[in-house]
């Protein structure tokens, strides 16, 4: 817990993380009832020229896995922070660690595909979108450390 009160900047990166992680459970939702409905798996991102190669399924269901425990996390930790107006800064920084690094492996898996190349304004708009995670995460960082 963190006894001073928490600056206008942390608060909305807070609730634009929230914001942001709502959206992305609705996407996964919507992956996985895909999957159940259809046997196939569709990544939310377009797919290289190719298609994404049927190897590609166990690192997109182990994303999926990654990002869900990040945006539970993520939702209990703006949750706690907007509504019970408790600041619990190792939910946050469990929740960003684990969405930053699933971010990482997206970027690392995505990048030698040729999706970006064949897509660049829909992984520009993803890292646009993700963007604002990085202060949040320096600013909890900063605020563990006094």
């Amino acid at each position: 817990m963190n006894e001073t009160k928490p600056s206008r900047t942390f608060y909305l990166l807070t609730s634009y993380y929230g914001l942001l992680q709502s959206f992305h459970l609705l996407l996964l939702a919507r992956a996985g009832w895909y999957l159940i409905q259809n046997r196939t798996m569709p990544f939310p991102a377009p797919p290289p020229p190719g298609g994404w190669p049927g190897s590609a399924l166990p690192y997109m269901l182990g994303m999926g896995l990654v990002d869900l425990l990040a945006i539970s996390l993520g939702l209990v930790y703006v949750y706690c922070f907007t509504i019970r107006k408790e600041v619990n800064l190792t939910v946050g920084l469990i929740s960003l660690t684990a969405a930053l690094s699933s971010g990482i492996v997206y970027l690392v898996g995505t990048i030698p595909s040729g999706a970006w190349g064949a897509n660049p304004l829909a992984y520009l708009a993803v890292l646009l979108l993700f963007s604002p995670v990085l202060p949040l995460y320096y600013l909890i960082i900063q605020q563990i450390g006094n």
